[in-house]
Protein backbone atom coordinates (compact mmCIF):
# COMPACT_ATOMS: atom_id res chain seq x y z
CA UNK A 1 0.00 0.00 0.00
CA UNK A 2 3.06 2.09 0.86
CA UNK A 3 4.56 2.01 -2.37
CA UNK A 4 0.96 2.77 -4.44
CA UNK A 5 1.13 5.88 -2.39
CA UNK A 6 4.55 6.72 -3.38
CA UNK A 7 4.17 5.90 -6.69
CA UNK A 8 0.96 8.28 -6.82
CA UNK A 9 2.90 10.67 -4.80
CA UNK A 10 5.73 10.81 -7.68
CA UNK A 11 3.13 10.88 -10.71
CA UNK A 12 1.52 13.79 -8.68
CA UNK A 13 4.98 15.69 -8.44
CA UNK A 14 5.07 14.92 -12.44
CA UNK A 15 1.92 16.22 -13.25
CA UNK A 16 2.55 19.46 -11.19
CA UNK A 17 6.02 20.09 -13.10
CA UNK A 18 4.27 19.34 -16.47
CA UNK A 19 1.57 22.22 -15.52
CA UNK A 20 4.50 24.70 -14.45
CA UNK A 21 5.72 24.40 -17.61
CA UNK A 22 6.11 27.42 -19.74
CA UNK A 23 5.16 26.68 -23.52
CA UNK A 24 6.87 29.73 -25.02
CA UNK A 25 10.42 29.67 -22.69
CA UNK A 26 10.50 25.74 -23.41
CA UNK A 27 10.40 26.36 -27.78
CA UNK A 28 12.54 29.48 -26.96
CA UNK A 29 15.35 27.68 -24.97
CA UNK A 30 14.89 24.38 -27.13
CA UNK A 31 15.74 26.28 -30.58
CA UNK A 32 18.31 28.39 -28.69
CA UNK A 33 20.08 25.05 -27.77
CA UNK A 34 19.52 23.28 -31.26
CA UNK A 35 20.70 26.74 -33.17
CA UNK A 36 24.34 26.76 -31.04
CA UNK A 37 24.35 22.66 -31.67
CA UNK A 38 24.43 23.16 -35.21
CA UNK A 39 26.45 25.76 -35.47
CA UNK A 40 28.97 23.62 -33.80
CA UNK A 41 28.28 21.37 -36.90
CA UNK A 42 29.45 23.49 -39.09
CA UNK A 43 32.36 24.92 -37.10
CA UNK A 44 33.12 20.85 -36.74
CA UNK A 45 33.88 20.78 -40.70
CA UNK A 46 32.38 18.15 -43.24
CA UNK A 47 31.46 14.15 -41.89
CA UNK A 48 33.15 12.44 -45.14
CA UNK A 49 36.48 13.29 -43.78
CA UNK A 50 35.86 11.47 -40.76
CA UNK A 51 34.61 8.35 -42.24
CA UNK A 52 37.10 8.61 -45.73
CA UNK A 53 40.50 8.64 -42.83
CA UNK A 54 39.22 6.79 -40.22
CA UNK A 55 37.86 3.89 -39.36
CA UNK A 56 34.89 3.75 -36.91
CA UNK A 57 33.98 1.38 -34.36
CA UNK A 58 31.33 -1.35 -34.67
CA UNK A 59 29.75 0.19 -31.17
CA UNK A 60 29.22 3.66 -33.28
CA UNK A 61 25.43 4.33 -34.98
CA UNK A 62 25.48 5.52 -38.92
CA UNK A 63 26.39 9.68 -39.05
CA UNK A 64 23.01 10.58 -40.47
CA UNK A 65 21.22 8.55 -37.28
CA UNK A 66 23.43 10.44 -34.83
CA UNK A 67 23.23 13.48 -35.87
CA UNK A 68 19.04 13.94 -36.04
CA UNK A 69 19.46 11.86 -32.11
CA UNK A 70 21.86 14.52 -30.97
CA UNK A 71 19.89 17.30 -32.42
CA UNK A 72 17.05 16.37 -30.27
CA UNK A 73 19.41 15.79 -27.33
CA UNK A 74 20.06 19.26 -28.09
CA UNK A 75 16.52 20.63 -27.93
CA UNK A 76 15.55 18.63 -25.15
CA UNK A 77 18.35 19.81 -23.04
CA UNK A 78 16.98 23.37 -24.02
CA UNK A 79 13.91 22.12 -22.99
CA UNK A 80 15.11 21.14 -19.60
CA UNK A 81 16.80 24.40 -18.97
CA UNK A 82 13.71 26.06 -19.55
CA UNK A 83 11.50 24.15 -17.06
CA UNK A 84 14.40 24.19 -14.79
CA UNK A 85 14.44 27.69 -14.51
CA UNK A 86 10.68 28.47 -14.78
CA UNK A 87 9.20 26.02 -12.60
CA UNK A 88 10.31 26.41 -9.39
CA UNK A 89 8.79 28.13 -6.28
CA UNK A 90 11.03 30.79 -5.05
CA UNK A 91 12.46 29.27 -1.88
CA UNK A 92 14.14 26.93 -3.67
CA UNK A 93 15.47 29.19 -6.87
CA UNK A 94 18.99 28.90 -5.68
CA UNK A 95 18.92 24.91 -6.27
CA UNK A 96 17.40 25.41 -9.12
CA UNK A 97 19.78 27.95 -10.59
CA UNK A 98 22.86 25.70 -9.54
CA UNK A 99 21.64 22.68 -11.28
CA UNK A 100 20.85 24.91 -14.82
CA UNK A 101 24.52 26.56 -14.34
CA UNK A 102 25.60 22.82 -14.37
CA UNK A 103 23.17 22.27 -17.16
CA UNK A 104 24.86 25.14 -19.14
CA UNK A 105 28.28 24.13 -18.27
CA UNK A 106 27.85 20.42 -19.86
CA UNK A 107 26.18 21.82 -22.74
CA UNK A 108 29.25 23.88 -23.28
CA UNK A 109 31.35 20.86 -23.46
CA UNK A 110 29.82 18.72 -25.68
CA UNK A 111 29.16 21.75 -27.58
CA UNK A 112 33.10 21.81 -27.70
CA UNK A 113 33.37 18.09 -28.48
CA UNK A 114 31.74 17.98 -31.71
CA UNK A 115 34.37 19.57 -33.42
CA UNK A 116 36.28 18.16 -32.54
CA UNK A 117 35.24 14.79 -33.03
CA UNK A 118 33.70 14.72 -36.49
CA UNK A 119 36.41 17.14 -37.33
CA UNK A 120 38.74 14.34 -37.00
CA UNK A 121 41.21 16.62 -35.31
CA UNK A 122 41.47 15.39 -31.84
CA UNK A 123 38.78 12.17 -31.06
CA UNK A 124 40.86 11.48 -27.29
CA UNK A 125 40.33 15.85 -26.56
CA UNK A 126 36.85 14.95 -27.67
CA UNK A 127 36.55 11.91 -25.21
CA UNK A 128 37.92 13.97 -22.22
CA UNK A 129 34.83 16.72 -23.85
CA UNK A 130 32.06 14.25 -23.11
CA UNK A 131 33.49 12.93 -19.71
CA UNK A 132 33.93 16.37 -18.40
CA UNK A 133 29.99 16.76 -19.55
CA UNK A 134 29.11 13.64 -18.07
CA UNK A 135 30.58 14.63 -14.79
CA UNK A 136 28.74 17.84 -15.11
CA UNK A 137 25.41 15.87 -16.10
CA UNK A 138 25.59 14.36 -13.39
CA UNK A 139 26.49 16.87 -10.56
CA UNK A 140 22.90 18.44 -12.68
CA UNK A 141 21.12 15.03 -11.80
CA UNK A 142 22.30 15.07 -8.02
CA UNK A 143 21.77 18.88 -7.58
CA UNK A 144 17.80 18.71 -8.73
CA UNK A 145 17.00 15.31 -7.77
CA UNK A 146 15.12 16.71 -4.70
CA UNK A 147 13.57 19.41 -6.68
CA UNK A 148 12.42 18.30 -9.84
CA UNK A 149 11.14 14.50 -10.89
CA UNK A 150 10.34 15.16 -14.75
CA UNK A 151 14.02 17.06 -15.00
CA UNK A 152 16.19 14.38 -13.35
CA UNK A 153 14.60 11.43 -15.56
CA UNK A 154 15.33 13.12 -18.55
CA UNK A 155 18.47 14.07 -17.44
CA UNK A 156 19.19 10.23 -16.31
CA UNK A 157 18.45 9.44 -19.96
CA UNK A 158 20.94 12.35 -21.25
CA UNK A 159 23.68 10.77 -19.03
CA UNK A 160 23.09 7.34 -20.40
CA UNK A 161 23.27 8.99 -24.07
CA UNK A 162 26.78 10.92 -23.26
CA UNK A 163 28.19 8.10 -21.76
CA UNK A 164 27.22 6.18 -25.03
CA UNK A 165 28.85 9.17 -26.74
CA UNK A 166 32.18 8.69 -24.55
CA UNK A 167 32.60 5.38 -25.43
CA UNK A 168 32.49 5.89 -29.38
CA UNK A 169 34.72 8.62 -28.76
CA UNK A 170 37.24 6.54 -27.06
CA UNK A 171 37.33 3.55 -29.26
CA UNK A 172 37.37 6.00 -32.15
CA UNK A 173 40.49 7.56 -30.24
CA UNK A 174 42.04 3.80 -29.58
CA UNK A 175 41.53 2.64 -32.89
CA UNK A 176 42.98 4.82 -34.55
Amino acid sequence: MKAIKKLSCFFDRIDREIRMIRAKALIICASIFLVIGIISWIIGGRVDRITFFFVFPRCAMKTPFMFIIWGISFAFCGAILAGILCGCEKYRKNQALKCALFLVIMQVFIYTAYPLFFGASAPFVAFLAFLIAEIFCLLCILSCVKIYSLWTICLTIHFLWLLYNGYVALAFALIN
